[in-house]
């Protein structure tokens, strides 16, 4: 016999866990009690998040100015989202914790795990002359000029 049923899902729960319906699985041999339902659960993913136990893993693209300059940087988590402070001279591959912005424990609610934003930096593609001269003189005043896979002016 089919039937639906509502079931709570329990916040923080991960793919492969169950839910355990007591009484809502098939009737005992001769008559006894129904036996429990046991449902395996699957969590849909996010294909912009990466969930490792309570934690979450994203990445986020940071202007080049941003970067060298600082500022800030919005991240999107599963629990809205958050600006965090960019520190000036970042690098790609810099990881940002946010605490308390990731998973909810099934055993204690009132702890979560941390969202971890890996930067990325948007380097532009199409500049103005204006703006390659001025980042040719940026390279220059921080004593890069030759280096870095630019060549020197002969």
């Amino acid at each position: 016999k089919n039937s639906s049923i509502k079931v709570h899902i329990p916040a923080g729960i991960d793919t492969g866990q169950s839910v355990r319906l007591k009484g809502r699985g098939t009737p005992g041999t001769g008559g006894g009690k129904n036996g429990d339902l046991l449902l395996k659960v699957r969590v849909a993913g996010r294909p912009d998040m990466k969930r490792k136990g309570m934690d979450v893993y994203s990445t986020i693209r940071v202007p080049f100015s941003t970067a060298v300059l600082g500022g800030k940087a919005p991240v999107d988590t599963l629990h809205g989202r958050v600006m965090c402070r960019i520190a000036p001279g970042t690098q790609s591959g810099t990881k940002l914790r946010i605490k308390d912005k990731g998973i909810v424990s099934m055993k204690d609610p009132s702890k979560r795990g941390s969202h971890y934003a890996t930067v990325e930096i948007e380097v532009p593609k199409n500049i103005s002359e204006e703006a390659k001269e001025k980042l040719k003189e940026f390279e220059d005043l921080c004593g890069n000029g030759g280096q870095n896979g630019r060549m020197s002016a002969a």
